[in-house]
């Protein structure tokens, strides 16, 4: 239960950590990465994805230091952006999963 409970105060304030460091942010970056955490939420099993919304930060922070306008971080297409990095978190995406068992279930009624 202590696990449980240092588990929940940890991550909580894990949370609240990112929030500051958002909102440290210029404004065109903190409008971004917010945009980007709600369409990654969308996706993410159980809050698992603060190992990428903190990737997600770093490199936000490092831009912005060096006067990197946030388009050309994150390209033309901010879905492809999003995309892009979620792929590298496989195992803490539903979504990934279910279009795995989808291709999956299609390839083996194709060998029927």
């Amino acid at each position: 239960m202590a696990n449980l409970w240092n588990n929940i105060v940890g991550d909580k304030k894990r949370y609240k950590q990112f929030k500051a460091d958002v909102q440290a942010l210029p404004e065109a970056y903190a409008q971004t990465l917010t945009a980007l955490q709600t369409y990654i939420w969308n996706f993410a099993k159980s809050g698992a994805m603060m190992d990428v919304l903190e990737e997600i930060l770093h490199m936000f922070q490092e831009s912005a230091a060096e006067n990197v306008p946030v388009q050309q971080v994150i390209g033309d297409d901010p879905v492809e952006f999003a995309e892009n990095i979620m792929t590298q978190y496989p195992e803490e995406l539903w979504l990934i999963k279910y279009r795995t068992r989808l291709r999956q279930q299609v390839k083996k009624a194709e060998q029927l």
